[in-house]
């Protein structure tokens, strides 16, 4: 088993992805709260990420890594509202004109 180096742990997209469908999933079965989830749900993800993978993940790390994800939703969220910035769904990224951009 994978062991992470000092306290930083590497999440893959497929790691990612699974957190995300998992977390859906626990969202439906009612263990999220108004703003963050029950641990046990962290800990289900911390499981299940562990034994797919092959590394030793961690309830703190899924927690922390759902803090990244949003994070990053929200720059995205805000990129995406500006003017001239667009998602463009096939690359999966923001897109900007190279006029636009300059003038940011």
């Amino acid at each position: 088993m994978k062991k992470c180096k000092g306290k930083h742990f590497t999440w893959s997209k497929p790691m990612s992805h699974m957190l995300l469908e998992i977390l859906v999933e626990e969202a439906f079965k009612g263990n999220k709260t108004s703003s963050t989830f029950k641990a046990e749900s962290f800990v289900k993800v911390a499981t299940k990420i562990s034994q797919n993978f092959n590394v030793q993940c961690e309830s703190k790390h899924v927690d922390n890594h759902l803090k990244t994800v949003k994070k990053e939703w929200g720059i995205i969220t805000q990129l995406k509202n500006k003017s001239g910035f667009s998602w463009d769904d096939c690359l999966k990224m923001i897109t900007v004109s190279k006029d636009v951009y300059d003038e940011e």
